[in-house]
């Protein structure tokens, strides 16, 4: 407290200092005003596991972006600052909030100086970092350390300009007991070993500029497997007993890295690339060089990787090492630079590697998310505050698709490569990526980023078409009939429609660029099929007005598989009958490609459960399906479809879909024999409740299952298995069923109140929002302990307050 008059007069002083920023960011996507340019990031620490807290100095250097700098203000939450140091020796003045440090410099400088401030400090960090490690509930549990900076987190553990409209180079030196290996950014310079205190230091140098939340550290115990690249040398630290999957998981990494070199015309440009599995970890985090990775996600066995393939994740996390990396968003608003790209990238390689189908297959999905989310959360444009994750990731992708499809190929390959190479290592923005293109393709492209980018919404497009044999022409009506607003407009664009007679396949390209409208095309005999969208490159929904039987012919005979996928949709929102529900079971078992008789499955669902005419026209394909397609998904849609039928031959493969070697074959054949045959299955499920497999899927959804038919069976279970120590995703099943049927048991509000307490913040959110639910006015008290709590979590004291309101309605409704 000796420095208190000292910083009184520093607030004071810093007060007028910064208030020259005239102009506060207005929400949490806008960066602030930047006073200085960081160069580099020296930070010096170790990792104190026992009592998960770090301590060290960061040495930032910079140079001031004002002619006359006095104070330099730092983001460092909930540290205790021990010194700042300048130079050689010369202490500095400083205050702290919970979330910055502001340093009062000995005098003013300008943009002609480099300054070096070293921050002494520790910290137990509540975010940023997570420690993990053995306790009486999961004994086996690794002990791991693990960071997140995204989206500006980590100056929890070391202080830092934590905004991404700057970017410096960085090391990190680290220090951690030396049974454990400790992996960041950059090149490993040396690793020392004080055998003494039992502790190994980890030198790592990132030579290119980063923004400072992509910087990283991970410690625990690892196998390091080691590849290459061309001459980039690859790292994947895998669990000392698990190297198998990780070099099955990791052994496409090297093609992948190629394969964007070549696509993107930019070179991999890190010094090294390592990926490092992580307990507890939400998917996966692009850190430069250095991307952390779900060991539920990316290192699946051999079983489990008939349903999970891991690729998927690995390119998009590595296609970030361009986009996110190399370029990053200049603030959160334009995070679609980040993930869309990275969400089209992904799918770019698996065109690479298996086929054109597989990437329409992705696009087609990403399509109907950017549709869906406008349909259901409502219309936001990618470009803004808090944008939707479904607009920066499928929404945003499809966008890209669309970018592809204007250009061509050959000029979109080299706009993009236009853009990284001139905004290579920099933060940027959405109207640079609008720049660059217009500068490689010559087109004026503002259009285009105002309607999908800036604004929200997709085209509805109501279509018809009418043959005239006279004049031997087509004429096709094209009305646009989207909600128009200030965020959507009328779509221009231009589309492909391609019309198939008995004569062969014509492809007309025409552009769109008013609300209605109608085209003559030349068309001599009759046409079979006329698609609208070749390719299905637009984000768009269509409302065609074309009878029954061109549906069918286009679900067996439309030559792009989304066009298929369309047809077999619309055929089971039809009235049922048994030619469309015959046209659906074709598919079922003679499509050429997996998803859409995948698709033609799920459709067969849908129409048994609303028609039992339809049911032997569908019932053989779902049985063959089910029994022998040679993909696990179709399998699953098949037998998750076969709920709807009864019958011995039904329950027979429903009870060989429980020995499918794919996990989710299995689940789906749970969940519909409890349906199927509900008389008899309750025993088979039961002999499911403690099944193995991966995150306990089938233990699971046998529980879920067997609450269909003994809702008091799968209660008691249910809470036996709610406790710390049961698998998190087991717990989190079991509380959905206390949700469904604990209401006036006192032994399920009990076991709720217990978990009050709980480790796991999201099973302790949970079990208070279900107490909102089925609790009544005993359980208020405990509620409000919540925030009473030394460190209460914002979500959970947000859940607490929200289940005492309904309490406390409900309460009072009754008197």
């Amino acid at each position: 407290m000796k420095t208190f008059t000292r910083c009184a007069a520093f607030i004071l002083l810093t007060s007028f200092s910064f208030s020259q920023e005239i102009f506060s960011p207005r929400d949490p996507g806008e960066t602030p005003n930047r006073t200085y340019d960081v160069l580099h990031y020296k930070i010096e620490i170790t990792i104190l596991d026992q009592t998960k807290s770090v301590e060290g100095t960061t040495t930032i250097t910079l140079i001031p972006l004002m002619p006359a700098l006095k104070y330099v203000r730092l983001n460092a939450a909930e540290m205790t600052i021990k010194k700042v140091m300048m130079g050689k020796g010369r202490e500095l003045r400083f205050t702290t909030t919970t979330s910055e440090l502001n340093v009062e410099l000995d005098r003013a400088y300008s943009y002609r100086d480099t300054l070096r401030l070293a921050v002494g400090y520790a910290c137990t960090p509540k975010r940023a970092l997570t420690f993990n490690g053995p306790d009486e509930g999961y004994p086996n549990k690794r002990f791991q350390v693990w960071s997140q900076g995204e989206d500006t987190t980590n100056h929890f553990w070391f202080p830092c300009y934590d905004y991404p409209n700057d970017k410096a180079t960085s090391e990190v030196i680290g220090t951690v007991d030396s049974k454990f290996t400790l992996l960041s950014n950059g090149k490993l310079l040396s690793v020392k070993e004080d055998k003494k205190k039992g502790t190994k230091t980890f030198h790592w140098r990132q030579e290119k500029p980063h923004a400072s939340y992509l910087v990283m550290i991970t410690a625990g115990e690892y196998a390091v497997l080691k590849d290459r690249a061309g001459k980039l040398p690859l790292e994947f630290y895998a669990y000392p007993g698990d190297t198998a999957n990780a070099r099955e998981t990791f052994r496409h990494t090297a093609s992948m890295i190629l394969f964007f070199n070549k696509t993107i015309g930019f070179d991999y440009p890190w010094e090294k690339y390592g990926q490092v599995i992580l307990q507890d970890h939400f998917g996966g985090m692009e850190n430069t060089s250095a991307t952390t990775l779900s060991d539920n996600w990316a290192v699946p066995d051999k079983r489990s990787r008939l349903d999970i393939d891991p690729r998927s994740l690995i390119a998009h996390e590595l296609a970030h090492q361009w986009w996110g990396d190399v370029v990053t968003c200049k603030d959160f608003r334009h995070a679609w630079l980040n993930e869309s790209f990275a969400s089209y990238y992904d799918p770019l390689y698996f065109e690479f590697t298996s086929g054109r189908e597989e990437f329409d297959y992705t696009m087609y999905q990403n399509q109907l998310a950017g549709v869906t989310v406008d349909t259901t959360r409502g219309r936001k444009p990618i470009v803004s505050v808090e944008s939707y994750g479904e607009n920066i990731y499928p929404r945003g992708a499809a966008v890209l698709h669309m970018l592809r499809f204007l250009l061509g190929d050959d000029l979109y390959h080299r706009s993009i490569k236009h853009y990284i190479t001139k905004y290579q290592f920099q933060p940027v923005e959405t109207n640079d990526l609008k720049i660059a293109i217009e500068e490689a393709s010559g087109q004026n492209l503002q259009w285009f980023f105002d309607q999908w980018v800036y604004k929200a919404g997709h085209p509805v497009f109501e279509l018809s078409y009418a043959w005239d044999e006279s004049a031997g022409n087509l004429s096709l009506h094209v009305k646009q009939i989207q909600k128009q607003d200030s965020l959507t407009g009328i779509f221009r664009t231009a589309v492909d429609v391609e019309i198939t007679t008995g004569m062969g396949s014509e492809t007309h390209r025409v552009g769109i660029v008013n609300g209605d409208t109608t085209f003559a095309f030349p068309c001599a005999s009759q046409p079979k099929l006329v698609v609208f969208d070749k390719g299905n490159w637009l984000l768009k929904q269509l409302r065609w007005d074309k009878a029954a039987a061109e549906w069918r012919y286009q679900a067996a005979s439309a030559t792009n598989l989304t066009d298929r996928v369309r047809a077999l949709q619309v055929l089971a929102a039809l009235p049922p009958s048994p030619e469309n529900a015959a046209a659906i079971a074709d598919r079922i078992v003679n499509d050429s490609f997996w998803g859409v008789r995948r698709e033609a499955a799920i459709r067969a669902g849908t129409l048994a459960a609303i028609s039992d005419t339809v049911k032997p026209t569908l019932r053989g394909a779902l049985l063959q399906a089910s029994r022998s397609d040679g993909r696990p998904s179709v399998r699953d849609a098949a037998t998750a479809a076969l709920r709807w039928f009864r019958g011995s031959d039904v329950v027979e493969t429903l009870k060989r879909a429980l020995q499918d070697s794919s996990y989710n074959v299995m689940a789906s054949g749970l969940r519909s024999l409890a349906r199927a045959d509900s008389a008899n299955a309750l025993p088979t499920l039961k002999s499911y409740l403690d099944y193995p497999s991966r995150q306990n899927t089938i233990a699971n959804t046998a529980l879920n299952s067997i609450s269909l038919l003994d809702s008091a069976f799968a209660l008691n279970t249910a809470l036996q298995r709610i406790a710390y120590g049961q698998v998190p995703n087991t717990r989190f099943t079991a509380l959905g069923i206390v949700r469904r049927f604990g209401k006036g048991n006192a032994q399920a509000v009990q076991a709720l109140l217990g978990i009050l307490k709980d480790k796991n913040e999201g099973v302790k959110s949970n079990a208070v929002q279900i107490l909102g639910d089925i609790g009544d006015a005993s359980v208020i008290p405990a509620l409000e302990s919540i925030s009473n709590e030394a460190e209460p979590s914002a979500s959970v004291v947000r859940a607490a307050k929200t289940s005492i309101e309904k309490i406390k309605k409900r309460t009072e409704e009754k008197k």
